[in-house]
């Protein structure tokens, strides 16, 4: 039977600012997180819609909430931003495509991969040349996990939430490690789900589960208090490069950082 590698563990990535950059290059082994506080770019959508297509636009009038809405135009506009900062393509033209599992790409530039999460106030965009699945969740006070556990999570694995310390921040790590896995595989959370690890530690899969005989990590990170992320991807022979970066809190500073010229 072949087998597919997945080791799983803690990382220590830790968001700083966004620094001016003259040139955006992505190398082979980079993995760039960029994190959004949503609430800073509220006031800004109006003009943030701008740069969404018809197609787009229509997306976000569906949304019921003004929340929700406001949410999707600020992390589609901003993700058209950070890819014409790596591929110098206009922002207002570019147009996503979407996968039969509804993951968006970029058809005219196959080799960028990027993945979207957003939980509560805070979005993250990951971006790298390799697929690459990221989920952070919000960790409530007012959620009762504990009727998921056996539709989600194996016998070993749910003796491991029920005996943490900390049995919630348990439960949030180990399901964004699930999501953050399956979103890089491109599969849905599905009825396979329970069968993905999410355990510290080496695993192997039947690759018949993921379609791949490669070797994959998992990592898990704090973004912010009450924040837990998860971030998954393809893992060759070099390790990768992880860097996390806050998006600034203005429009102007987030235009010039990315030398968006209006």
């Amino acid at each position: 039977m072949q087998t597919s590698n997945l080791f799983i563990t803690f990382s220590n990535i830790k968001g700083v600012s966004l620094p001016p950059r003259k040139e955006y290059a992505l190398n082979e082994n980079d993995i760039i997180i960029y994190t959004i506080y949503l609430p800073n770019f509220i006031a800004f959508s109006p003009y943030l819609s701008n740069f969404l297509n018809n197609n787009e636009l229509n997306r976000a009038d569906r949304f019921y909430s003004e929340k929700d809405k406001n949410r999707f135009i600020i992390c589609r506009s901003i993700l058209k931003f950070v890819i014409a900062a790596f591929t110098n393509l206009d922002a207002k033209n570019i147009s996503l495509d979407y996968r039969p599992n509804k993951k968006p790409y970029l058809d005219s530039h196959p080799w960028f991969c990027f993945n979207i999460s957003h939980s509560e106030d805070i979005a993250v965009i990951a971006i790298s040349k390799s697929e690459v699945g990221i989920d952070i969740e919000h960790i409530s006070d007012n959620f009762d996990f504990t009727t998921l556990l056996s539709a989600i999570f194996n016998e070993k694995e749910i003796s491991a939430i029920q005996n943490a310390n900390n049995k919630k921040l348990a439960f949030y790590t180990s399901w964004t490690r699930k999501e953050a896995f399956v979103k890089a595989l491109g599969k849905g959370i599905d009825d396979e789900f329970k069968n993905f690890p999410c355990l510290d530690g080496h695993h192997n899969l039947n690759s018949k589960l993921i379609k791949t005989s490669e070797y994959w990590q998992v990592n898990s990170f704090e973004i912010a208090q009450n924040y837990i992320g998860a971030i998954a991807y393809n893992k060759d022979a070099n390790p990768k490069n992880i860097e996390m970066f806050n998006m600034p809190s203005t429009m102007d500073s987030l235009l010039e950082l990315i030398k968006y010229k209006v």
